[in-house]
């Protein structure tokens, strides 16, 4: 019997943290929580990931932003309606070491956050796995 496989883009994300606080974007479309980075574009395949993480982390929080990208962190899935596609979101920790935010029009605002003490609420995810995912990491109730 032939088996049909899920096919999924990827979006690698980093967890970007300064002492302890992480970065939180807000999305523009849904104000959704989101992190810095996003997917590899097509002529990207044989790219290094670290390469594909830092033109998005660019792309998203300007060139001024210098990061050391650290080991994965965790990561959850969603399905994007208007793309009729499935996402595969990878999360890599990240240590802050200078610049400034300069946010791209893809998100409306940003904070830095202390996680153990943020209080994670559904409504600030698109799906529900997105929303365990950070909770489980950050070792929220």
């Amino acid at each position: 019997m032939k088996r049909d496989y899920a096919i999924y883009q990827i979006s690698f994300k980093i967890l970007l943290r300064k002492g302890g606080k992480v970065l939180f974007l807000r999305s523009t479309e849904e104000s959704y929580i989101d992190l810095p980075g996003g997917r590899a574009d097509n002529v990207e395949n044989k790219v290094p990931l670290q390469e594909i993480i830092a033109r998005e982390v660019r792309e998203e929080l300007g060139s001024k932003i210098k990061y050391e990208l650290n080991k994965l962190a965790f990561q959850y899935r969603r399905y994007s309606k208007p793309r009729q596609i499935y996402i595969l979101f990878t999360v890599y920790k990240a240590k802050y070491v200078s610049g400034d935010v300069k946010l791209s029009p893809e998100h409306n605002s940003y904070e830095w956050i202390n996680p153990v003490t943020y209080k994670f609420n559904k409504k600030d995810f698109e799906r529900e796995e997105e929303y365990q995912a950070f909770k489980e990491y950050f070792g929220t109730k």
